[in-house]
């Protein structure tokens, strides 16, 4: 049976506080599945690689479903498996950081991607400039990194131009994070579900993007 809960425009600290509580619970489930990844998937990821593509898969069949099972009873183990799935990824992408650089360098880009993530959302919240005209810049921004991204698998680019594309996706991610925070302030009528799967999506990515800054920067 569905859930016919509406949600009525207007920021209100009940609503904000739905929201940050499944975002909250969504750093808190990918934690759990690097960890999960780092300390035990990992060999098997590394003697089978079709598993993560296995995962991708499995994340993109979430994402492009969420309008269909957001207001079902099944939204929040699916939320949670999502989350998991999306925390186990990044577990190849740590162990190969740590490998070179030491685990210092984890906990640096953490740090980094938690004052980032932080400054947008209070930005966000507290400027009187109406970002919502961001969303054509950032769209087609990102769609510009994925074709970028999926043409650098073919031809390896220089360590300068890892620099540039990371830092991009730095800026392109705090950006999204201050658009989809102003976007919950003005329109609160999303389900909770879905705004903080944006902004946990904004987090990860910011953070991915940060570590490969990084690491870039000291090769």
């Amino acid at each position: 049976m569905q859930n016919t809960q509406t949600y009525n425009p207007g920021l209100s600290s009940t609503y904000f506080g739905q929201v940050m509580a499944f975002f909250g619970f969504a750093i808190l489930s990918s934690a759990i599945g690097t960890y999960v990844g780092f300390e035990y998937a990992l060999p098997y990821i590394v003697q089978h690689p079709w598993v993560m593509f296995a995962i991708f898969g499995a994340e993109l069949i979430l994402i492009f479903t969420s309008n269909t099972w957001k207001n079902s009873e099944a939204a929040k183990p699916l939320f949670a498996l999502f989350t998991f799935l999306s925390g186990m990824t990044l577990a190849p992408l740590i162990a190969q950081v740590s490998a070179e650089f030491g685990g210092a360098i984890i906990y640096k880009a953490l740090a980094a991607t938690a004052m980032t993530f932080v400054a947008a959302a209070i930005f966000a919240f507290r400027t009187e400039k109406n970002l919502m005209g961001m969303r054509g810049f950032l769209f087609t921004a990102l769609i510009g990194m994925v074709v970028v991204g999926i043409i650098g698998i073919f031809v390896p680019w220089s360590n300068t131009f890892e620099m540039i594309f990371s830092g991009f996706g730095v800026i392109l991610f705090a950006g999204y994070t201050m658009y989809d925070f102003q976007k919950i302030k003005y329109q609160s009528g999303m389900h909770p579900i879905d705004a903080a799967l944006q902004i946990y999506l904004d987090i990860f990515n910011l953070f991915i993007f940060i570590l490969r800054l990084m690491t870039s920067s000291r090769r």
